[in-house]
């Protein structure tokens, strides 16, 4: 009778161990720095198709790629985190530096590898400042070493109080990021409009890519594309807010993008993001996110695929103009395309027009596009 007892306590007395073992185990990877924090999201959002929105853990070494697209009112400020390197794009106007920097230490950041300064824009660079006073920065990277504009001239005697030198990269200078690579697309010249010379960036992760276009307007993106740069990519950060000039169809074509993200404020007074450009996004069937409407917004890419968090649970959507169908309309003797709302359209004689249901189409059948809609 004794041998069956003898055996239950044993086991018993294993089982016991093996919880105590299991208890250590967790503590000492609590205490390593591998415990996880909810991201702020509402697990209630509602997701596109083939995309996920759920609350899940601040990255940490091994995740992956993140890109976090923060909530910053109007302006921009994007943190990517991999391989426990960071690398903050922008930092919106000074009056979100506090949010900036209290998300940044929520999310394990100690320190930042790469703090970029796409243009010399307060709404793009307001608070650098507070940023290069709260972190470590190992190296700032700028469009410009020097600006008349009030933020930017912060931003210079910050990095100089920090004994940081202020960088403009080449285009095709490439540096990692953990195992991402960073590759500066632009801006090709130098331009004496701001937004034109922003600093272009595509961020590859196995065979997954982001680009980044900070405020570059067409005049930009068409050098890029002439330079013949590979701008595919999987999410792109629509440039300058969602402006009308921004984001034209033929970076639209060339980038292939499934995602776009616009940061830009509610009910801002520049009306960003224009009706034009939410029709661009919608012909070339890129489901949008929205700062205004989705609050912050996480990408994670596991270098195969994305999927998309957000903060509050709005639909991600790329709406065209109530009522507006968008289309192309050729005329057969000049042999150029426009926009169906292009004011010339009403100037080409019905037995001279042609339709078309892409710019593609159009271009593969030698219409070149309008310069006044630019299709």
């Amino acid at each position: 009778m004794s041998q069956p007892n003898r055996g239950r306590n044993s086991q018993a007395k294993n089982h016991l161990i093996t919880i105590v073992l299991a208890l250590i185990i967790a503590g000492l990877a609590t205490w390593l720095g591998y415990g996880r924090d909810h991201v702020s999201a509402d697990p209630n959002a509602t997701a596109a198709p083939g995309v996920t929105a759920t609350a899940t853990a601040t990255p940490m070494p091994g995740d992956g790629l993140t890109v976090t697209y923060l909530d910053v009112g109007q302006g921009d400020c994007t943190l990517l985190q991999c391989d426990g390197q960071v690398m903050l794009i922008d930092a919106a106007e000074g009056d979100q530096a506090n949010k900036i920097t209290a998300y940044l230490k929520q999310h394990g950041v100690t320190a930042i590898d790469y703090l970029v300064c796409t243009h010399a824009h307060a709404d793009h660079c307001g608070g650098m400042k507070a940023v290069i006073a709260a972190f470590p920065v190992r190296t700032l990277y700028s469009s410009v070493t020097s600006s008349s504009n009030g933020a930017f001239q912060r931003v210079m005697r910050a990095a100089e109080t920090a004994n940081l030198a202020i960088t403009v990269p080449n285009v095709g200078d490439t540096f990692s990021l953990g195992s991402a690579t960073v590759t500066v697309l632009g801006p090709q010249q130098h331009y004496s409009d701001v937004n034109n010379q922003s600093l272009i960036l595509r961020v590859d992760y196995g065979s997954n890519a982001f680009l980044f276009t900070g405020d570059a307007e067409y005049e930009s993106e068409t050098d890029v594309l002439d330079a013949g740069e590979n701008v595919r990519c999987d999410v792109l950060k629509a440039g300058h807010h969602g402006s009308h000039t921004s984001t034209g169809y033929r970076l639209l074509y060339e980038a292939q993008p499934k995602y776009a993200v616009i940061s830009c404020g509610a009910d801002n007074e520049y009306g960003h993001p224009h009706d034009d450009t939410l029709s661009r996004l919608r012909d070339a069937d890129v489901t949008v996110y929205r700062t205004d409407r989705n609050g912050t917004i996480v990408c994670r890419s596991n270098a195969e695929r994305v999927a998309f968090e957000t903060e509050k649970g709005k639909r991600p959507t790329a709406t065209p103009r109530k009522g507006q169908s968008v289309g192309y309309v050729g005329n057969i003797k000049s042999k150029k395309f426009h926009l169906s709302t292009c004011s010339s359209v009403q100037d080409i004689q019905q037995s001279n027009r042609i339709t078309f249901a892409s710019r593609a189409a159009a271009v593969k059948q030698g219409y070149s596009p309008c310069r006044a809609c630019r299709p």
